[in-house]
Parts: structure tokens; sequence; C-alpha cells
């Protein structure tokens, strides 16, 4: 790849013509030809879709979604960009570096756990105070590991 700064610098300084370009570094015409006009393409915009957010909406989704990292796409979607798809809002969130999941959920307590806890307890009514002071108290606490509000 390093021809095609060969052929700029030969081009653009030297004012040599694309066929005694082609001559001096062994490359076809229209290869030369082609790399002279590619250079000048780079400026111009793309054909297709234009982005339906900007990069001010797509900043607003990323912060929404960090401060509160429960939010579904869905509830983005609705509350901060109505004109685009849930997608867009996912693939908004992927090209900044955030991974759509779905975040584990605490199982309800069944009608069995609760009863099971109950018979637990009753069997424990006759303890002393001396043998609840052997027991360990913990409490499930659901928490996150990453900064944000909790």
């Amino acid at each position: 790849m390093e021809f095609r700064h060969a052929i700029y610098r030969l081009y653009d300084e030297e004012h040599v013509s694309e066929r005694k370009i082609a001559q001096m570094l062994g490359l076809s015409p229209s290869t030369v030809h082609y790399w002279i006009i590619r250079r000048g393409e780079s400026a111009t915009t793309k054909s297709g879709r234009p982005r339906v957010t900007d990069a001010h909406t797509d900043q607003n989704l990323y912060e929404a979604s960090r401060k509160d990292p429960f939010l579904s796409a869905v509830d983005l979607q609705k509350e901060w960009t109505p004109a685009c798809s849930v997608d867009t809002v996912r693939n908004r969130l992927k090209q900044k570096g955030l991974k759509c999941r779905t975040p584990a959920r605490k199982p309800f307590l069944t009608q069995f756990h609760r009863q099971m806890r109950y018979v637990y307890a009753h069997s424990k009514l006759h303890w002393s105070v001396s043998e609840w002071h052997r027991v360990v108290f913990s409490d499930e606490k659901i928490f996150r590991s990453s900064s944000g509000a909790l």
C-alpha cells in the first residue's frame, strides 16, 4: 500500500502523468487512475439511509442506561427516541460498549419455601439465648458491583 503515497507524491508534487507513474512503479495505468480518483472520495458523504439518532441522542441513551442499568431497551426507546426502533437503541448501546442483557432476577418464595421456613422457626422456639448467640444471621442483599444509583 506504500505505492499509493508514491502515486500521490508523483501526481501532485511532480506533476507526472498517470501513464508515466504507471511505468515508473510497474503498475497498470488503470490502477494508478483508480487510486488518484479514490483519494478524493474519502471526503464525500456515503449513500444510504441517514441515521435516525444524532450523537447527542446516542449519548443521552448511553447515560440513561448507565444511570439505571435495569432499564430495558424498550423503556429507553419509549423515553428517549420514540421515532426509532428498539433494535436501533440496542445497536447504539452496543456501539458505545454496553451489552444488552436481561438482569438476573431473584426467584420468589413458593408456598413450599414458606412452609419449610415455618417448620424451621417452629423447631427453634425452645432455644435459649446462649444457643442463639452461636448463630450467625445474614440478610440476603441484592447489590451491584458497578457504579451508579442503587
